[in-house]
């Protein structure tokens, strides 16, 4: 049986002796969209909630009916509405094809690589260059195949209803750790394997990210940038936690026998 305390003692320990590249570390791991908190902007309350993820917004409200009329109103009579129309369709299409694009073939890769960093920092060997091992894998398909159907199947999860795909996210949250040990599993096994060590675990996860939250809030009053210094505390902290449910899954599979 686990304790948050515990598990955050660890983590504590850990980033005394390696903050500042466990900083960059989880900086790219929030940039690429691999965070899994959900109280910090992770891809599952971003799809719950509507939250914008940072970066340039454009509102083509205001393109049309508001600061850039000048321009909207040479550009519509010049092809005409239908076109505009079809036109802002067909570039929004081609930038949701491009981000996704990224987050699939770049972001997952370097999730898995950082989580790999924190999880090799359990044993005292963290070393920044583990960030982009998954490119120089062999198995970097097999990540990205497996890291994608994690994503989907949370999504889909999403659609019948919020908690059920908060619920799932915390059922696959443990899939990076487990591809950054075996990256040459199939999917649907690294996904089990989650699955299984999650089980009966899920409510003392979502009571640890709450946690958090105090954290959290604290950081964005700081003019939001506060939260990157909290992150690679979480992510330590949900390494130390990788560690002790695979230890304690071997430990029952050892008793079995």
């Amino acid at each position: 049986m686990w304790t948050r305390g515990e598990l955050k003692s660890r983590a504590k320990d850990f980033l005394r002796k390696n903050y500042w590249k466990s900083f960059m570390i989880a900086l790219v791991i929030f940039l690429v969209g691999g965070n899994d908190n959900l109280f910090a902007g992770g891809s599952t309350s971003s799809r719950v909630s509507g939250g914008q993820q940072p970066g340039i917004q454009l509102n083509m409200g205001d393109v049309f009916f508001g600061g850039y009329s000048s321009v909207s109103a040479w550009w519509m009579e010049w092809i005409g509405l239908p076109r505009v129309i079809f036109f802002s369709i067909g570039m929004a299409l081609a930038a949701l094809l491009v981000v996704l694009s990224f987050r699939i073939f770049i972001g997952a890769p370097l999730s898995v690589g950082g989580r790999t960093y924190f999880l090799k920092g359990v044993d005292g060997d963290a070393d920044p260059v583990h960030l982009a091992w998954v490119f120089k894998s062999s198995a970097y398909l097999k990540v990205v195949k497996t890291m994608f159907m994690r994503g989907l199947y949370t999504f889909l999860w999403t659609l019948l209803l919020v908690i059920p795909g908060i619920v799932k996210s915390y059922a696959y949250r443990m899939v990076p750790y487990i591809l950054a040990e075996e990256p040459d599993l199939e999917a649907d096994e690294a996904i089990r394997r989650s699955m299984d060590m999650t089980k009966g675990e899920k409510m003392n996860m979502f009571v640890l990210d709450l946690s958090f939250l105090g954290w959290y809030i604290l950081g964005a009053l700081l003019l939001g940038i506060g939260i990157f210094f909290v992150h690679p505390y979480y992510e330590a902290t949900y390494a130390q936690l990788y560690d002790t449910l695979k230890n304690g899954e071997l430990h029952e599979e050892e008793l079995a026998y």
